[in-house]
């Protein structure tokens, strides 16, 4: 053996050292024109007696320079190559390294052995396949217990062998004489007296003749396809087969499971029909399902990049049987299932985004080979009522059509002044949008980000409330109120929806609207404001003002205008003049009166101008601890606090006069 496999090696390494002889067994089996046809010929006999299954693993038997390796992974098996020559499975390496087509994934190994013992666990391998080598093997009986030993219970080993007088040929004596390879006569009872002896449980025979040994005239096949059995040379596909021999030895029953089945079939059925199934459009409902192997092949479940492995699955049709979405969903089996066989699956299905009828059909799939619809298993059918919208605090689909009400030109305002967007808003998803002022997480207002040259400056640069909720394809008029920038300049407005806490709509795919503003450099006044912001200081005041009931309190202030906003002094009817006025709190800071005094200016008041008044504060009637809080406001327009600028308070302790 030993001398053999030395032979073997040097063989290879000739032909590894020679470029015409490297490219030979690198293009292998489509190398020469004279051989490949008879080489292909045998190759789809030994693949169709392989039954191969997407993951098999595939043990490539005297592999040469793995050609047949090369098939088997491109044909998603798992396989293992081995010879007794190193170079030539350094071949093999090369080859699969050449071709991009290969699977490095499935892990191709290359393993050299001894010729005695193969370097495999006992039962590791699915099927076995030897191509033109087993007549090079010396040992014929230890190599076929290590090949039955190294197989699984229910897999095959197919071999492809030249046969009888392979022995005499000129290529063989070549080879013979020139590197010292065995080239033996295979006599097929021999062999298969050996397979027996090894613990094969069964052979079988493929009595294809080589692909040149018949060849009809066209008038001969007519006669032959009309009766007449006397054409049919049967002398010369009997002397073929002397010495072509395809023969697959089996080791215990065969095995079909789901990676290379031969009947999917299924009986699949709810578990409790009686309710219907129902739900919120875009919901995921969930429906147990009892299913019955009633096929021949155990269903595999563990996941396999490769597929193989079987899923109950369910199409979506619509009312009047038409496929809406094939594959709406997926289910995982929680264990293999044997032909016979009952499971119980839980599988959730997403419901569509339109209201209706629908119908789910059930089926199984084994996946990245076939629906077993294919193989005539039958599809039930159950009616699914989608009968309401989901709505924005676990949303489906979140969309919105903006249509600007207007000219569409720029919004033109001095800078800090209020803007208003008037919008006509229509709800583009399948989503009802909850509307709420308190910003709670789910509910819909309209929001904006602001943009300058390109540039965000501000993600939420304003919130607009809706005026209550909006259901699919419900349409809505709403005026956005917002504050022009500070600054001079030429902006944009992405005007968006927001559901509070969750996503903006565009993160749906919806649309924002832009819209330009265009901020001058003229001084707002507080007819028309920009920033109202003031600091509010007292004059020669104690830490705490002390009054009896009813009396009033004279407070001296000194009021600094620190926004962009002119302040007018003069009373208007229509508001947007300026005064200071103040809130009553009780001790506990409730509010009791909202608007305690005012106190006009004594005249306008430009940003960065101080101004001093003296202001009256009425005392409350009854004894107690009371404050007060000073604030200025834009009559009719707003106080300035709730817009951000600092308020002032003070403390009144209201007490009666001794000995009352």
């Amino acid at each position: 053996m030993e001398e053999f496999n030395r032979n073997a090696e040097r063989h290879w390494e000739a032909i590894a050292g020679e470029s015409a002889g490297r490219g030979h067994v690198l293009n292998k089996p489509l190398s020469t024109v004279q051989d490949t046809g008879a080489i292909l010929y045998r190759l789809g006999l030994v693949l169709t007696e392989l039954r191969l299954g997407i993951g098999h693993t595939v043990l490539d038997f005297a592999a040469g320079s793995c050609w047949l390796a090369s098939y088997l992974n491109r044909l998603r098996c798992r396989t293992i190559a081995i010879d007794v020559s190193p170079t030539a499975l350094e071949l093999g390496r090369e080859l699969f390294r050449l071709d991009p087509r290969h699977r490095p994934d499935l892990d191709p190994q290359f393993l050299a052995y001894d010729g005695h013992r193969i370097p495999l666990p006992d039962a590791s391998v699915d099927r076995i396949a030897c191509f033109d080598a087993f007549h090079h093997v010396p040992n014929q009986d230890e190599v076929l217990r290590e090949l039955f030993r190294v197989l699984r219970t229910g897999g095959r080993v197919v071999f492809a062998e030249p046969g009888e007088g392979h022995s005499h040929m000129d290529q063989s004596l070549f080879e013979m004489e020139r590197f010292g390879v065995l080239e033996n006569d295979l006599h097929l009872e021999d062999v298969l007296a050996k397979a027996r002896a090894a613990g094969f449980t069964d052979a079988y025979v493929k009595p294809y003749p080589d692909p040149a040994a018949i060849t009809f005239r066209a008038g001969e096949h007519l006669r032959f396809m009309q009766g007449n059995d006397r054409v049919f040379p049967t002398h010369a596909v009997r002397e073929s087969l002397r010495h072509f021999f395809v023969f697959v030895l089996t080791k215990g029953e065969e095995v079909f499971d789901s990676r290379s089945p031969r009947v999917l079939r299924a009986e699949i059925a709810l578990v409790d029909p009686s309710p219907l199934l129902s739900g919120r459009a875009g919901a995921v409902v969930r429906a147990l399902v009892r299913i019955r192997n009633t096929g021949d092949s155990r269903w595999l479940h563990e996941v396999d990049t490769l597929g193989g492995y079987v899923m109950l699955g369910a199409h979506l049709l619509d009312e009047a049987g038409q496929t809406v979405r094939r594959s709406l969903a997926r289910a995982r089996l929680p264990h293999e299932v044997e032909p016979g066989a009952t499971v119980e699956v839980a599988i959730e299905l997403p419901l569509p985004s339109t209201l209706g009828r629908y119908r789910l059909r059930f089926d199984m799939v084994d996946e990245w080979l076939a629906w077993f619809e294919q193989f005539g298993s039958p599809m039930p059918e159950y009616p699914l009522v989608v009968d309401q919208y989901p709505d924005s605090r676990a949303p489906h689909l979140l969309r919105a059509h903006l249509e600007r009400l207007g000219p569409e030109i720029p919004l033109r305002a001095r800078p800090g002044a209020r803007l208003t967007l008037p919008l006509r808003i229509t709800n583009a998803g399948d989503t009802v949008w909850m509307a709420q002022t308190n910003g709670s997480p789910g509910t819909v207002a309209i929001g904006g980000h602001l943009s300058r040259d390109g540039q965000r400056l501000e993600q939420d640069f304003f919130r607009t409330p809706l005026p209550g909720p909006v259901a699919p394809d419900e349409t809505v008029e709403v005026a956005c109120a917002f504050a022009a920038p500070a600054s001079p300049g030429v902006y944009e407005v992405a005007v968006d929806l927001v559901a509070e806490g969750l996503c903006w709509f565009e993160h749906h795919g919806s649309t924002t609207g832009r819209v330009a503003v265009e901020v001058t450099d003229e001084m707002p006044d507080s007819a028309e404001p920009g920033l109202l912001r003031a600091q509010i200081e007292l004059v020669d005041a104690p830490p705490a003002f002390r009054a009896a009931p009813g009396a009033r309190l004279g407070v001296r202030v000194r009021v600094v205008n620190t926004g962009n906003t002119l302040w007018l002094d003069e009373r208007r009817p229509q508001g947007g003049h300026v005064a200071v006025g103040g809130h009553l709190l009780d001790a506990d800071r409730r509010m009791l009166e909202l608007d305690l005094f005012r106190a006009l200016l004594p005249r306008r008041v430009a940003p960065g101008e101080t101004v001093d008044l003296a202001c009256e504060l009425p005392v409350p009637d009854r004894a107690g601890r009371y404050f007060v809080e000073l604030d200025l406001v834009d009559e009719g327009i707003a106080w300035f606090g709730p817009t951000g600028s600092p308020t002032l308070e003070l403390e009144v302790v209201v007490s009666p006069p001794p000995g009352r």
